[in-house]
Protein backbone atom coordinates (compact mmCIF):
# COMPACT_ATOMS: atom_id res chain seq x y z
CA UNK A 1 0.00 0.00 0.00
CA UNK A 2 1.21 3.50 -0.84
CA UNK A 3 0.85 5.15 2.55
CA UNK A 4 1.82 8.61 1.28
CA UNK A 5 -0.98 8.59 -1.29
CA UNK A 6 -3.30 7.20 1.36
CA UNK A 7 -2.44 10.14 3.62
CA UNK A 8 -3.03 12.67 0.83
CA UNK A 9 -6.44 11.11 0.14
CA UNK A 10 -7.26 11.28 3.85
CA UNK A 11 -6.59 15.04 3.92
CA UNK A 12 -8.72 15.56 0.80
CA UNK A 13 -11.66 13.61 2.21
CA UNK A 14 -11.89 14.66 5.85
CA UNK A 15 -15.50 14.43 7.03
CA UNK A 16 -15.39 14.85 10.83
CA UNK A 17 -15.93 11.15 11.50
CA UNK A 18 -16.20 10.13 15.13
CA UNK A 19 -17.43 7.18 17.14
CA UNK A 20 -20.84 7.24 18.88
CA UNK A 21 -21.04 9.03 22.23
CA UNK A 22 -23.22 7.30 24.86
CA UNK A 23 -23.21 10.52 26.89
CA UNK A 24 -24.62 12.66 24.09
CA UNK A 25 -26.94 9.91 22.88
CA UNK A 26 -28.41 9.77 26.39
CA UNK A 27 -29.04 13.53 26.51
CA UNK A 28 -30.81 13.48 23.14
CA UNK A 29 -32.81 10.43 24.23
CA UNK A 30 -34.28 12.52 27.08
CA UNK A 31 -35.95 14.98 24.72
CA UNK A 32 -39.74 14.40 24.82
CA UNK A 33 -42.35 14.24 22.10
CA UNK A 34 -46.04 13.29 22.46
CA UNK A 35 -45.54 11.52 25.78
CA UNK A 36 -42.49 9.59 24.67
CA UNK A 37 -38.99 10.17 23.34
CA UNK A 38 -38.45 12.48 20.38
CA UNK A 39 -35.88 9.98 19.08
CA UNK A 40 -36.94 6.54 20.40
CA UNK A 41 -34.20 4.84 18.38
CA UNK A 42 -31.67 6.42 20.76
CA UNK A 43 -33.30 4.64 23.69
CA UNK A 44 -32.96 1.42 21.71
CA UNK A 45 -29.27 2.21 21.16
CA UNK A 46 -28.75 2.63 24.90
CA UNK A 47 -30.41 -0.69 25.68
CA UNK A 48 -28.38 -2.45 23.01
CA UNK A 49 -25.05 -0.95 24.08
CA UNK A 50 -25.02 -1.38 27.86
CA UNK A 51 -21.86 -3.18 28.97
CA UNK A 52 -22.10 -6.52 30.73
CA UNK A 53 -21.13 -4.88 34.04
CA UNK A 54 -24.13 -2.52 33.83
CA UNK A 55 -22.28 0.58 32.65
CA UNK A 56 -22.22 2.60 29.46
CA UNK A 57 -19.12 4.20 27.95
CA UNK A 58 -15.94 3.57 26.06
CA UNK A 59 -14.44 0.24 25.00
CA UNK A 60 -11.42 1.05 27.16
CA UNK A 61 -12.23 0.88 30.86
CA UNK A 62 -11.95 4.45 32.14
CA UNK A 63 -13.98 5.07 35.28
CA UNK A 64 -14.72 8.77 34.75
CA UNK A 65 -16.14 7.95 31.34
CA UNK A 66 -18.16 4.95 32.53
CA UNK A 67 -19.60 6.91 35.49
CA UNK A 68 -20.66 10.00 33.52
CA UNK A 69 -22.12 7.99 30.62
CA UNK A 70 -23.97 5.66 33.00
CA UNK A 71 -25.51 8.55 34.92
CA UNK A 72 -26.68 10.18 31.68
CA UNK A 73 -28.07 6.89 30.38
CA UNK A 74 -30.14 6.00 33.45
CA UNK A 75 -31.66 9.48 33.51
CA UNK A 76 -32.72 9.01 29.87
CA UNK A 77 -34.15 5.53 30.48
CA UNK A 78 -35.91 6.72 33.63
CA UNK A 79 -37.51 9.62 31.73
CA UNK A 80 -38.56 7.85 28.52
CA UNK A 81 -37.76 4.15 28.71
CA UNK A 82 -41.03 2.79 30.09
CA UNK A 83 -40.38 -0.92 29.48
CA UNK A 84 -39.32 -3.87 31.63
CA UNK A 85 -36.04 -4.00 29.69
CA UNK A 86 -35.32 -0.36 30.55
CA UNK A 87 -36.12 -0.90 34.22
CA UNK A 88 -33.80 -3.90 34.32
CA UNK A 89 -31.03 -1.88 32.63
CA UNK A 90 -31.44 0.87 35.23
CA UNK A 91 -31.11 -1.63 38.09
CA UNK A 92 -27.90 -3.01 36.63
CA UNK A 93 -26.56 0.52 36.19
CA UNK A 94 -27.41 1.53 39.75
CA UNK A 95 -25.46 -1.46 41.02
CA UNK A 96 -22.52 -0.46 38.81
CA UNK A 97 -22.46 3.07 40.24
CA UNK A 98 -22.43 1.84 43.84
CA UNK A 99 -19.60 -0.58 43.10
CA UNK A 100 -17.41 1.67 40.97
CA UNK A 101 -17.85 5.35 41.86
CA UNK A 102 -14.95 5.15 44.32
CA UNK A 103 -12.63 3.89 41.54
CA UNK A 104 -12.42 7.37 39.97
CA UNK A 105 -8.93 8.06 41.45
CA UNK A 106 -7.56 5.11 39.46
CA UNK A 107 -7.78 7.01 36.17
CA UNK A 108 -4.75 9.00 34.95
CA UNK A 109 -6.84 12.18 34.59
CA UNK A 110 -10.40 13.42 34.96
CA UNK A 111 -12.63 14.32 32.03
CA UNK A 112 -13.49 17.79 30.71
CA UNK A 113 -16.02 19.43 33.01
CA UNK A 114 -16.40 16.27 35.10
CA UNK A 115 -16.09 18.26 38.31
CA UNK A 116 -19.01 20.42 37.11
CA UNK A 117 -21.32 17.87 35.51
CA UNK A 118 -20.97 14.73 37.67
CA UNK A 119 -22.27 16.23 40.96
CA UNK A 120 -25.26 17.72 39.12
CA UNK A 121 -26.19 14.44 37.41
CA UNK A 122 -25.83 12.51 40.67
CA UNK A 123 -28.09 14.99 42.45
CA UNK A 124 -30.63 14.87 39.63
CA UNK A 125 -30.68 11.06 39.63
CA UNK A 126 -31.16 10.98 43.40
CA UNK A 127 -33.96 13.54 43.22
CA UNK A 128 -35.65 11.40 40.55
CA UNK A 129 -35.74 8.49 42.99
CA UNK A 130 -32.96 6.46 41.42
CA UNK A 131 -30.82 4.38 43.78
CA UNK A 132 -27.49 6.16 43.38
CA UNK A 133 -24.77 7.23 45.83
CA UNK A 134 -25.25 10.61 47.49
CA UNK A 135 -21.50 11.24 47.84
CA UNK A 136 -19.47 12.59 44.94
CA UNK A 137 -15.95 11.41 45.82
CA UNK A 138 -14.99 15.02 46.56
CA UNK A 139 -16.15 16.40 43.23
CA UNK A 140 -18.80 18.57 44.86
CA UNK A 141 -16.04 20.54 46.58
CA UNK A 142 -14.01 20.62 43.36
CA UNK A 143 -17.07 21.96 41.52
CA UNK A 144 -17.26 24.82 44.03
CA UNK A 145 -13.52 25.53 43.65
CA UNK A 146 -13.82 25.56 39.85
CA UNK A 147 -16.73 28.00 39.92
CA UNK A 148 -14.72 30.36 42.13
CA UNK A 149 -12.25 30.72 39.23
CA UNK A 150 -14.93 32.05 36.88
CA UNK A 151 -16.34 35.57 37.28
CA UNK A 152 -20.13 35.23 37.70
CA UNK A 153 -20.84 37.52 34.76
CA UNK A 154 -18.74 35.23 32.52
CA UNK A 155 -20.38 31.93 33.45
CA UNK A 156 -22.77 31.92 30.47
CA UNK A 157 -20.36 33.53 28.04
CA UNK A 158 -19.88 31.77 24.70
CA UNK A 159 -16.28 33.03 24.91
CA UNK A 160 -15.18 30.68 27.71
CA UNK A 161 -15.10 26.90 27.77
CA UNK A 162 -17.87 26.37 30.37
CA UNK A 163 -20.33 26.96 27.50
CA UNK A 164 -19.46 23.40 26.42
CA UNK A 165 -20.66 21.97 29.78
CA UNK A 166 -23.57 24.19 30.81
CA UNK A 167 -25.70 21.16 31.61
CA UNK A 168 -23.99 21.29 35.01
CA UNK A 169 -26.42 24.12 35.85
CA UNK A 170 -29.36 21.72 35.81
CA UNK A 171 -32.71 23.41 36.40
CA UNK A 172 -31.02 26.38 38.07
CA UNK A 173 -29.68 27.81 34.81
CA UNK A 174 -30.84 31.24 33.65
CA UNK A 175 -32.87 30.56 30.47
CA UNK A 176 -32.44 34.10 29.13
CA UNK A 177 -28.65 34.01 29.49
CA UNK A 178 -28.38 30.53 27.98
CA UNK A 179 -30.62 31.59 25.10
CA UNK A 180 -28.35 34.56 24.43
CA UNK A 181 -25.31 32.26 24.20
CA UNK A 182 -26.57 30.08 21.34
CA UNK A 183 -24.00 30.02 18.53
CA UNK A 184 -24.69 30.82 14.90
CA UNK A 185 -25.06 27.09 14.17
CA UNK A 186 -27.75 26.71 16.85
CA UNK A 187 -25.56 24.90 19.37
CA UNK A 188 -24.18 25.57 22.80
CA UNK A 189 -20.44 25.05 22.56
CA UNK A 190 -20.77 22.67 19.57
CA UNK A 191 -22.00 20.09 22.09
CA UNK A 192 -25.04 17.96 21.22
CA UNK A 193 -25.48 17.12 24.92
CA UNK A 194 -25.42 20.74 26.10
CA UNK A 195 -27.78 21.79 23.32
CA UNK A 196 -30.19 18.98 24.26
CA UNK A 197 -30.00 20.14 27.91
CA UNK A 198 -31.01 23.65 26.81
CA UNK A 199 -34.04 22.32 24.93
CA UNK A 200 -35.02 19.93 27.72
CA UNK A 201 -34.96 22.38 30.63
CA UNK A 202 -35.33 25.84 29.14
CA UNK A 203 -36.32 26.56 25.53
CA UNK A 204 -37.94 23.47 24.07
CA UNK A 205 -39.26 25.36 21.06
CA UNK A 206 -35.99 26.96 19.91
CA UNK A 207 -35.90 26.10 16.20
CA UNK A 208 -32.19 26.92 15.90
CA UNK A 209 -31.25 24.34 18.52
CA UNK A 210 -33.54 21.70 17.03
CA UNK A 211 -32.05 22.35 13.60
CA UNK A 212 -28.55 21.90 15.01
CA UNK A 213 -29.45 18.55 16.56
CA UNK A 214 -31.05 17.44 13.30
CA UNK A 215 -27.78 18.26 11.54
CA UNK A 216 -25.89 16.19 14.12
CA UNK A 217 -28.21 13.27 13.47
CA UNK A 218 -27.83 13.59 9.69
CA UNK A 219 -24.05 13.79 9.88
CA UNK A 220 -23.65 10.24 11.16
CA UNK A 221 -26.05 7.45 12.00
CA UNK A 222 -25.23 7.79 15.71
CA UNK A 223 -24.82 10.95 17.79
CA UNK A 224 -21.22 12.04 18.28
CA UNK A 225 -19.59 13.98 21.09
CA UNK A 226 -18.59 17.15 19.24
CA UNK A 227 -19.84 18.74 16.04
CA UNK A 228 -18.59 20.47 14.01
CA UNK A 229 -14.84 20.31 14.67
CA UNK A 230 -13.30 20.89 11.23
CA UNK A 231 -10.27 22.99 12.28
CA UNK A 232 -9.34 20.62 15.10
CA UNK A 233 -9.54 17.65 12.74
CA UNK A 234 -7.57 19.28 9.92
CA UNK A 235 -4.83 20.71 12.13
CA UNK A 236 -4.32 17.52 14.10
CA UNK A 237 -4.21 15.39 10.95
CA UNK A 238 -1.56 17.67 9.44
CA UNK A 239 0.34 17.83 12.73
CA UNK A 240 0.53 14.04 12.78
CA UNK A 241 1.63 13.87 9.14
CA UNK A 242 4.45 16.38 9.66
CA UNK A 243 5.98 13.83 12.05
CA UNK A 244 6.64 11.60 9.03
CA UNK A 245 9.69 13.78 8.22
CA UNK A 246 8.23 14.62 4.81
CA UNK A 247 7.39 18.28 4.12
CA UNK A 248 3.89 18.80 5.46
CA UNK A 249 3.01 20.74 2.29
CA UNK A 250 3.32 17.44 0.39
CA UNK A 251 0.08 16.26 1.98
CA UNK A 252 -2.12 19.30 1.35
CA UNK A 253 -2.64 21.79 -1.45
CA UNK A 254 -2.67 25.61 -1.23
CA UNK A 255 -6.40 25.72 -0.46
CA UNK A 256 -5.80 23.92 2.85
CA UNK A 257 -3.22 26.46 4.00
CA UNK A 258 -5.44 29.32 2.85
CA UNK A 259 -8.27 27.86 4.94
CA UNK A 260 -6.16 27.62 8.10
CA UNK A 261 -4.73 31.08 7.59
CA UNK A 262 -8.17 32.59 6.95
CA UNK A 263 -9.44 31.32 10.30
CA UNK A 264 -6.39 32.40 12.31
CA UNK A 265 -7.44 35.60 14.08
CA UNK A 266 -5.46 37.99 16.31
CA UNK A 267 -7.06 36.07 19.23
CA UNK A 268 -5.96 32.67 17.91
CA UNK A 269 -7.94 29.83 16.39
CA UNK A 270 -10.49 27.37 17.77
CA UNK A 271 -11.73 23.90 16.96
CA UNK A 272 -14.17 25.14 14.31
CA UNK A 273 -15.23 28.49 12.79
CA UNK A 274 -18.59 28.08 14.55
CA UNK A 275 -16.92 27.65 17.96
CA UNK A 276 -16.25 31.08 19.39
CA UNK A 277 -13.35 30.18 21.68
CA UNK A 278 -9.74 30.17 20.44
CA UNK A 279 -7.53 27.80 22.37
CA UNK A 280 -3.82 27.65 22.99
CA UNK A 281 -3.36 24.08 21.81
CA UNK A 282 -4.89 24.43 18.34
CA UNK A 283 -3.35 27.90 17.99
CA UNK A 284 0.12 26.48 18.72
CA UNK A 285 -0.32 23.61 16.27
CA UNK A 286 -1.69 25.85 13.52
CA UNK A 287 1.06 28.42 14.10
CA UNK A 288 3.74 25.81 13.51
CA UNK A 289 1.92 24.36 10.49
CA UNK A 290 1.43 27.75 8.83
CA UNK A 291 5.04 28.77 9.43
CA UNK A 292 6.17 25.42 7.97
CA UNK A 293 4.05 26.19 4.90
CA UNK A 294 5.76 29.59 4.51
CA UNK A 295 2.91 31.70 5.91
CA UNK A 296 3.75 34.33 8.52
CA UNK A 297 2.03 34.28 11.91
CA UNK A 298 2.42 37.14 14.36
CA UNK A 299 4.08 36.19 17.66
CA UNK A 300 1.42 38.30 19.38
CA UNK A 301 -1.17 35.62 18.60
CA UNK A 302 0.70 32.89 20.44
CA UNK A 303 1.69 35.27 23.24
CA UNK A 304 -1.99 35.68 24.19
CA UNK A 305 -1.87 32.19 25.71
CA UNK A 306 1.33 32.63 27.72
CA UNK A 307 1.25 33.09 31.48
CA UNK A 308 3.89 35.78 31.93
CA UNK A 309 4.60 34.69 35.49
CA UNK A 310 5.26 31.00 34.77
CA UNK A 311 6.18 31.33 31.05
CA UNK A 312 3.85 28.39 30.37
CA UNK A 313 0.89 28.25 28.00
CA UNK A 314 -2.80 27.70 28.74
CA UNK A 315 -5.42 26.06 26.59
CA UNK A 316 -8.42 28.05 27.83
CA UNK A 317 -9.17 30.80 30.30
CA UNK A 318 -10.00 29.76 33.88
CA UNK A 319 -8.64 26.21 33.54
CA UNK A 320 -7.77 24.36 36.76
CA UNK A 321 -4.91 22.29 35.30
CA UNK A 322 -2.46 23.24 32.58
CA UNK A 323 -1.98 20.86 29.66
CA UNK A 324 1.26 19.02 28.92
CA UNK A 325 0.21 18.69 25.28
CA UNK A 326 -0.55 22.39 24.87
CA UNK A 327 2.92 23.28 26.16
CA UNK A 328 4.62 20.70 23.94
CA UNK A 329 2.89 22.20 20.92
CA UNK A 330 3.77 25.72 22.07
CA UNK A 331 7.41 24.63 22.40
CA UNK A 332 7.39 23.27 18.85
CA UNK A 333 5.83 26.48 17.54
CA UNK A 334 8.49 28.55 19.29
CA UNK A 335 11.22 26.52 17.58
CA UNK A 336 10.17 28.04 14.24
CA UNK A 337 9.34 31.50 15.65
CA UNK A 338 12.66 33.16 16.58
CA UNK A 339 11.04 36.60 16.81
CA UNK A 340 8.90 35.54 19.79
CA UNK A 341 9.67 37.68 22.88
CA UNK A 342 12.18 35.99 25.23
CA UNK A 343 12.21 33.11 22.77
CA UNK A 344 15.01 31.12 24.42
CA UNK A 345 13.89 31.75 27.99
CA UNK A 346 10.33 30.57 27.30
CA UNK A 347 11.56 27.43 25.51
CA UNK A 348 13.86 26.65 28.41
CA UNK A 349 11.05 27.08 30.94
CA UNK A 350 8.74 24.73 29.04
CA UNK A 351 11.48 22.12 28.73
CA UNK A 352 12.20 22.28 32.47
CA UNK A 353 8.50 21.98 33.27
CA UNK A 354 8.19 18.94 31.03
CA UNK A 355 11.13 17.16 32.64
CA UNK A 356 9.80 17.96 36.11
CA UNK A 357 6.25 16.79 35.43
CA UNK A 358 6.90 13.17 34.43
CA UNK A 359 5.18 10.46 36.43
CA UNK A 360 7.85 8.43 38.25
CA UNK A 361 10.40 10.17 35.99
CA UNK A 362 9.22 7.91 33.17
CA UNK A 363 6.07 9.06 31.38
CA UNK A 364 3.70 11.99 31.00
CA UNK A 365 -0.08 12.26 31.26
CA UNK A 366 -2.17 14.96 29.64
CA UNK A 367 -5.70 16.17 30.22
CA UNK A 368 -6.71 15.86 26.55
CA UNK A 369 -5.87 12.17 26.05
CA UNK A 370 -6.41 9.16 28.30
CA UNK A 371 -3.25 7.29 27.32
CA UNK A 372 0.17 8.31 28.67
CA UNK A 373 1.65 7.01 25.40
CA UNK A 374 0.11 10.01 23.60
CA UNK A 375 1.62 12.63 25.89
CA UNK A 376 4.89 10.74 26.33
CA UNK A 377 5.52 10.30 22.62
CA UNK A 378 4.76 13.95 21.88
CA UNK A 379 6.87 15.18 24.80
CA UNK A 380 9.83 12.99 23.83
CA UNK A 381 9.72 14.17 20.20
CA UNK A 382 9.37 17.79 21.31
CA UNK A 383 12.32 17.57 23.70
CA UNK A 384 14.52 15.81 21.14
CA UNK A 385 13.70 18.55 18.64
CA UNK A 386 14.57 21.15 21.26
CA UNK A 387 18.15 19.93 21.46
CA UNK A 388 20.42 16.92 21.89
CA UNK A 389 21.51 18.31 25.26
CA UNK A 390 18.20 16.91 26.60
CA UNK A 391 18.95 13.40 25.33
CA UNK A 392 20.36 11.99 28.57
CA UNK A 393 17.44 13.42 30.56
CA UNK A 394 15.05 11.39 28.37
CA UNK A 395 16.66 7.97 28.90
CA UNK A 396 14.20 6.86 31.58
CA UNK A 397 11.35 7.65 29.24
CA UNK A 398 12.89 5.72 26.36
CA UNK A 399 13.54 2.74 28.63
CA UNK A 400 9.90 2.78 29.73
CA UNK A 401 8.73 2.77 26.11
CA UNK A 402 11.10 -0.02 25.10
CA UNK A 403 10.15 -2.23 28.04
CA UNK A 404 6.37 -1.88 27.81
CA UNK A 405 5.86 -3.22 24.30
CA UNK A 406 3.38 -6.10 24.24
CA UNK A 407 4.07 -9.53 22.75
CA UNK A 408 2.14 -8.70 19.58
CA UNK A 409 4.30 -5.62 18.92
CA UNK A 410 1.75 -3.10 20.18
CA UNK A 411 1.59 -0.65 23.07
CA UNK A 412 -1.44 0.04 25.25
CA UNK A 413 -1.76 1.54 28.72
CA UNK A 414 -5.07 -0.12 29.56
CA UNK A 415 -6.30 -3.66 28.98
CA UNK A 416 -5.09 -4.06 25.39
CA UNK A 417 -2.69 -2.72 22.83
CA UNK A 418 -4.09 -0.27 20.29
CA UNK A 419 -2.98 0.90 16.87
CA UNK A 420 -3.21 4.53 18.01
CA UNK A 421 -0.90 4.15 21.02
CA UNK A 422 1.47 1.99 18.96
CA UNK A 423 1.69 4.67 16.26
CA UNK A 424 2.66 7.39 18.74
CA UNK A 425 5.25 5.19 20.43
CA UNK A 426 6.79 3.97 17.18
CA UNK A 427 7.19 7.56 15.95
CA UNK A 428 8.85 8.59 19.21
CA UNK A 429 11.30 5.67 19.11
CA UNK A 430 12.13 6.33 15.45
CA UNK A 431 12.91 9.94 16.37
CA UNK A 432 15.10 8.75 19.25
CA UNK A 433 16.88 6.28 16.94
CA UNK A 434 18.31 9.26 15.01
CA UNK A 435 20.51 9.98 18.03
CA UNK A 436 21.11 6.63 19.72
CA UNK A 437 20.59 3.02 18.58
CA UNK A 438 17.27 1.38 19.43
CA UNK A 439 16.57 -2.34 19.19
CA UNK A 440 15.42 -2.71 15.56
CA UNK A 441 13.35 -5.78 16.41
CA UNK A 442 11.11 -3.61 18.61
CA UNK A 443 10.62 -1.17 15.74
CA UNK A 444 9.97 -3.90 13.16
CA UNK A 445 7.40 -5.65 15.34
CA UNK A 446 5.60 -2.38 16.04
CA UNK A 447 5.42 -1.50 12.35
CA UNK A 448 4.20 -5.01 11.49
CA UNK A 449 1.42 -4.66 14.07
CA UNK A 450 0.38 -1.31 12.58
CA UNK A 451 0.39 -2.61 9.03
CA UNK A 452 -1.70 -5.64 9.97
CA UNK A 453 -4.24 -3.52 11.88
CA UNK A 454 -4.65 -0.77 9.27
CA UNK A 455 -7.64 -1.38 6.99
CA UNK A 456 -8.22 2.00 5.39
CA UNK A 457 -10.85 4.69 5.88
CA UNK A 458 -13.56 2.47 7.38
CA UNK A 459 -11.46 1.35 10.34
CA UNK A 460 -12.72 2.30 13.80
CA UNK A 461 -10.62 2.76 16.92
CA UNK A 462 -11.17 2.64 20.71
CA UNK A 463 -12.06 5.88 22.49
CA UNK A 464 -8.98 7.49 24.07
CA UNK A 465 -9.49 11.22 23.54
CA UNK A 466 -10.68 13.20 26.54
CA UNK A 467 -13.79 15.38 26.38
CA UNK A 468 -16.78 15.26 28.70
CA UNK A 469 -16.63 11.58 27.78
CA UNK A 470 -13.97 9.63 25.92
CA UNK A 471 -14.25 9.88 22.14
CA UNK A 472 -12.36 9.03 18.95
CA UNK A 473 -11.76 11.38 16.01
CA UNK A 474 -11.23 8.54 13.56
CA UNK A 475 -9.24 10.33 10.88
CA UNK A 476 -6.93 12.02 13.40
CA UNK A 477 -6.06 8.55 14.69
CA UNK A 478 -5.74 7.24 11.15
CA UNK A 479 -3.31 10.02 10.26
CA UNK A 480 -1.08 9.07 13.22
CA UNK A 481 -0.96 5.46 12.02
CA UNK A 482 -0.17 6.50 8.46
CA UNK A 483 2.52 8.92 9.64
CA UNK A 484 4.18 6.21 11.72
CA UNK A 485 4.20 3.82 8.75
CA UNK A 486 5.59 6.51 6.43
CA UNK A 487 8.29 7.38 8.97
CA UNK A 488 9.18 3.70 9.27
CA UNK A 489 9.49 3.50 5.47
CA UNK A 490 11.62 6.65 5.42
CA UNK A 491 13.89 5.17 8.10
CA UNK A 492 14.33 1.62 6.76
CA UNK A 493 13.65 2.13 3.06
CA UNK A 494 10.93 -0.54 3.01
CA UNK A 495 7.49 -1.43 4.32
CA UNK A 496 7.17 -3.62 7.45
Amino acid sequence: MDYIEEAKALVRNLDQRMGPSPYDIAWLARLPSNGGAHWPDLLDWLLENQHQDGSWGSEILYYHDRIICTLAAILALHANGHTPQARQAIKRAERYLWHHLHFLPRDPFELVGFELVAPTLLAEAYAAGLDVPTHTCGYGEIQTAKLRLIPPDMLYSPRISTIHSLEFLGRSGRPDLIHASIASNGSLGNSPATTAYYLLFHYGDDKRAWSYLEQVRKHQREVIYLYPFSIFELSWVLNNLQLSRLPVTEFAGPEVWEKLNAHMTPQGIGLDPTFGIPDGDITSVCTRLLLSAGIDVSPDILARFENKATRLFRTYEFERNFSIGTNIHALEALMVMPDYPDYRKVREQISLMLLDSRQYKMYWIDKWHASPYYATAHALIGLLREGTYLLSACHNTVEWLLHTQRDDGSWGFFDRGTAEETAYTLMALLFFAQYEPADPDILHRAAAFLESSYHGPDTTYPELWVGKCLYTPYDVVRSAILSALILYQQTFGRSP
